[in-house]
Order: structure tokens, then sequence, then C-alpha cells
């Protein structure tokens, strides 16, 4: 991650510098761990430490400074997530007392995929764009609990933030909310009011993609559960990898 990129992820996550850490020694650093920090919760992210120092406790130092951290702003509730299937940190995790709440998956669209099915277009009345103003309001009351990267807190935090509205010929509608980088889009939320979520979910990212045709996608954290998900799969969205989302008390 380039020196840009991180202080644009430590300022749209509100990751504090003093209550982040970094392990070094004489050779220099080889371990990082980072707190984000809101009202009532925070979040821990970027722990990791170099391969070769990992059975020297090094992960439990990182650990615990921040909690300590979080308990010095008088914070109890504190969320991560960590890549399903990466064991020693999930059990790390759990002796700190932390719980699973719902796995979560990281998915991305080509530029180019499979064309769409000519019925998804045909299931489009009315595209509505909507302006920032429209849609924070929209973001803060989602039906369902958004993940810390996809919380209000952090699209009110990101720059280049696009929304549309999406009608469709059955009577469904529904909105989704994306961040637009030169070359990619990603932070995208669809949130479903009314109709099948699935039909109403493939429209509104097809309205999407066909007003930005060449740029790759990628979405973090969308609820393996989520019954939207089979509405991404319809417009060529695949599932990269997985987390599990983790909180304690």
């Amino acid at each position: 991650m380039s020196a840009a990129r991180l202080a644009e992820y430590m300022r749209v996550y509100d990751v504090s510098l003093s209550a982040s850490c970094v392990l070094t020694d004489e050779a220099g650093p080889f371990g990082l761990g980072m707190l984000g920090v809101r009202p009532g919760r925070a979040w821990i992210t970027r722990l990791g430490v170099i391969p070769e120092r990992r059975q020297a406790g090094a992960g439990r130092a990182i650990m615990t400074f921040l909690l300590d951290a979080a308990r010095e702003r008088q914070i109890e509730t504190v969320w991560l997530e960590v890549i399903k299937g990466n064991m020693p940190a999930f059990h790390l995790f759990q002796r700190y007392g932390f719980r699973t709440t719902r796995e979560l998956l990281v998915v991305r669209r080509s530029p180019i995929p499979r064309d769409s099915p000519a019925t998804i277009a045909s299931t489009i009345r009315e595209i509505i764009p909507l302006t920032r103003a429209d849609v924070l309001p929209l973001l803060a009351n989602r039906r369902e609990k958004p993940n810390w990267l996809n919380e209000t807190e952090s699209m009110h935090n990101v720059d280049q933030l696009e929304a549309l509205m999406v009608k469709c010929r059955h009577g469904g509608y529904g909105w989704a909310s994306f961040d637009v980088g030169k070359f990619q889009l990603t932070r995208i939320v669809v949130e479903v009011m009314a109709g099948d979520p699935v039909i109403v979910t493939a429209a509104i990212l097809h309205a999407i993609h066909q007003h930005h045709p060449r740029k790759d996608t990628m979405i973090e954290n969308i609820a393996a559960a989520d019954p939207k998900w089979p509405g991404f799969q319809r417009v060529g969205y695949f599932d990269a990898f997985r987390r599990i989302e983790m909180v304690r008390p």
C-alpha cells in the first residue's frame, strides 16, 4: 500500500495514529496494528507481523496495545475481520475474547465480464441520479447492520461518492452509492427498497456498469448471507475471498 493510499485509508476509516502501533527493533519495523475509533466502538485493522517473527509473541503484543488503547478511550466494543482460513490469527483473536458474528465476501468484477442477460436491462423503467445530500440519509437508514468499511461514517469520508436510484418495471426499486476512482469502482452499497432483491440488485448494478463500462470493480465485506448476492453474480461478480467478522465483548 502506497503512502497516499495509506493516508486515504486512515482518513476514510477514522484510524487513530495515537491508538495504533509499529513494532521495531535494531533491524527495523517488523509488526503493525491500527485502530479505527468511532463513538462507542473501535476497529482493529492492518494487524500484521513479518513471517519470521510470528512465533515470538509479536501479535499478542500488538493486540494488547490496541485493546489497551480502546480501553483508555472508554471503548469496550471492538470489531475486526480475519481472512477465512487464517486459523492462527482466528485463534489469537478468540483468546482475546472475540466471537464470530458473520462471514463476509470480498468480490470483484472485471470491466468486460460476460454479457449481462438482456432481461436485466429490460427490467429497468427509470434511472434517477442522486446527490451526495440525497444518499447520505439513505445510507444512515439501511435495514442491515453495515460493516465498519461501509458504515455511514466511512461514506461521509469518501470524496468521490456517487449514487443513483433505479425503478423497475415490475414495481421494485432501490438505490446504490459507490466510490468512483480513476480505474476502479469501490465501496458499492446496494439497498433494495421494494421488490425481488435479486432482480432489483441486478438492475441497479447493470445501471452502474453501463455508466462506468471500463472500470474494474471491487467490493469488500458483503454479508455472505445477504439475499442480494445472487443479483451481483448475475452481472458478473465473483467471490474473490472471504473474511470472518468478529467482535468483543
